[in-house]
């Protein structure tokens, strides 16, 4: 999806500017990762990648495009193991934040090594734009979400980002992921 068809959708509403910062945020995160082949740097990023990506994010933050912080407390986390929350108050601090909702002490660890920044000790950094654009490329390209995109398997897509609800057995968001994502890719 390119920067144009997609700022189509936010023309003349009151999202426009947002979703004009969050697809260029983006797309640079994205521009930032080598070739695998021939360790040179792209210069564009597949437009399937880039639908994929906004679709995420207008289910996760909404029309807005900005990164947010996880309404629900974060209780629910509480020595959640598998999220790396080891030590008492992990849940909260650690709960969902930016673009993509990263959640979990192991999480806040890994993607802040990644990009160079201490989010264990300041986990609100992972509330601007370009970190979190950053912290959405990697997980991208680390949990095989970039595939996923490029095979325009959508469920998968949410199903990496998400997970799956065990009452239903889809992701949380995929009724309305999946209206986006074909808006998108019309």
């Amino acid at each position: 999806m390119s920067k144009e068809s997609f700022l189509k959708f936010y023309a003349n509403t009151p999202f426009y500017d947002n979703a004009k910062l969050a697809y260029e945020a983006i797309e640079k995160a994205f521009l930032l990762f080598p070739c695998p082949c021939c360790g040179s740097l792209p210069v564009t990023v597949s437009p399937l990648v880039m639908a994929g990506a906004l679709a995420t994010v207008r289910v996760e933050c909404g029309k807005n495009f900005k990164p947010i912080m996880e309404y629900a407390s974060g209780e629910a986390y509480e020595g959640r193991k598998d999220l790396g929350n080891t030590e008492k108050g992990d849940g909260v601090r650690f709960k969902g934040r930016g673009l993509i909702q990263i959640t979990g002490r192991s999480n806040y660890a890994t993607y802040g090594s990644k990009i160079g920044l201490d989010l264990v000790t300041n986990p609100d950094l992972a509330l601007g734009l370009e970190v979190s654009a950053k912290i959405l490329a990697h997980y991208f390209k680390d949990r095989g979400v970039v595939e996923a995109c490029l095979a325009k398997d959508w469920l998968r897509v949410r199903k990496l980002v998400n997970g799956v609800n065990r009452a239903t057995g889809l992701p949380n968001g995929w009724a309305d992921f999946q209206n986006v994502i074909n808006q998108y890719l019309k």
